[in-house]
């Protein structure tokens, strides 16, 4: 059975066991129960306070051993904690088939420091769902292995700071199945219903582009349309405005049926000194669910929409002349939304199996 050692730094982290799971962190825990399910035997190194998240999101998984580290609260300690357990598991068990990194972890270093190719584990991955800083970068240079980058910014990052090889871009939606288009027939009637998700107390997601959008939206138009705004911590000190709905954050479960009671998604994510938007797992969630996405220019939502799918804005004028576009036009929203999701099933969907059998474990 091949053997796996996976490192992630927020699972080293006591003080984020205290946050709701989000992104990184969910496809993380379920990358290992996908793993665990197609035969490899996982080791996940945890901070202590991590331990009973994992066993409840995954219960019973077989192959899977669970190692809680000694790292005093610190996630620097919990790391090279875990690199002395990988090596000692190594001495007595033999070399890791792979060791898999969750993430760029600048945290991590002092254990990557201390393990060694060949003796510890014979192949290592990196998960990489930002950029890369030029330390992490000359640490893991000579690692044998290879960068699974999650958008082609990202890959980028590592190509021009100097890594050339073994760089590849290989990431998309878990669960796509559960992502499709709704099958009930709206009233002609409706509102069109727009819609922004993700992380909306964080300025950069840009979630007052769109409130600024709608208010812009002729009166006329605005009374035939809804904007739902999912979500905030907080969603009551948002403005009340008619027509605008703000959302607390719910179960990751429920974001299928959500996406499917919608129109149309605007997604006006906008970088600051650095790279804020990665890979955007909610434009695939909506390009998925067959609906057409208003989104700014950056590259990493750009790449995305290079065969349609989507109209590009990058001021609340330029949002509200699209969101006016798409709200008279029924037909243009249909042909939209089913270019958005060709492509997304076709470049988007995740596959674990496929991941280990061309990045991570590609010889076993």
């Amino acid at each position: 059975m091949p053997s796996v050692a996976f490192l992630e730094k927020v699972f080293l982290d006591r003080r984020a066991s205290n946050s709701a799971l989000r992104g990184v962190e969910s496809f993380n825990l379920r990358l290992v129960r996908e793993l665990c399910d197609l035969g490899v035997s996982t080791t996940l190194f945890v901070e202590p306070a991590w331990a009973g998240i994992v066993s409840r999101a995954a219960p019973g998984t077989k192959n899977l051993r669970v190692v809680q580290t000694d790292g005093r609260g610190s996630s620097l300690l919990a790391g090279l904690s875990a690199a002395r357990n990988i090596r000692r598991m190594a001495r007595g068990e033999g070399a890791f088939d792979a060791l898999l990194l969750g993430n760029v972890a600048n945290r991590l270093l002092p254990a990557l420091w201390g393990l060694r190719a060949g003796r510890d584990f014979r192949r290592a991955v990196l998960v990489a769902h930002r950029e890369t800083s030029p330390r992490f970068l000359r640490t893991i240079r000579n690692l044998p292995g290879r960068v699974v980058a999650v958008s082609e910014p990202v890959a980028a990052g590592f190509r021009n700071k100097g890594l050339m090889a073994d760089v590849v871009v290989d990431y998309g939606v878990m669960g796509a199945e559960q992502f499709h288009p709704s099958e009930r027939l709206r009233p002609a009637d409706d509102p069109v219903r727009f819609c922004v998700i993700g992380a909306l107390d964080n300025a950069w997601k840009g979630a007052d582009t769109a409130l600024a959008a709608f208010r812009l939206l002729p009166p006329d138009v605005r009374s035939r349309c809804e904007l739902h705004l999912m979500a905030y911590r907080d969603p009551s000190s948002l403005h009340d405005d008619p027509g605008v709905f703000a959302y607390s954050w719910r179960n990751v479960g429920a974001v299928p049926d959500f996406l499917r009671g919608m129109d149309a998604m605007l997604v006006p994510s906008r970088d600051e000194d650095v790279m804020r938007e990665t890979f955007s797992q909610s434009a695939v969630q909506g390009m998925l669910t067959g609906l057409p996405i208003v989104h700014s220019p950056i590259p990493v939502l750009a790449e995305k929409f290079d065969n349609g799918g989507g109209l590009c804005a990058r001021t609340p004028e330029q949002f509200a002349a699209a969101m006016e576009r798409l709200a008279l036009d029924p037909a243009l929203r249909a042909r939209l939304g089913a270019e958005a999701r060709a492509t997304a099933l076709a470049r988007y969907v995740w596959n674990t199996e496929r991941f280990a059998r061309r990045h991570l474990l590609p010889s076993t």
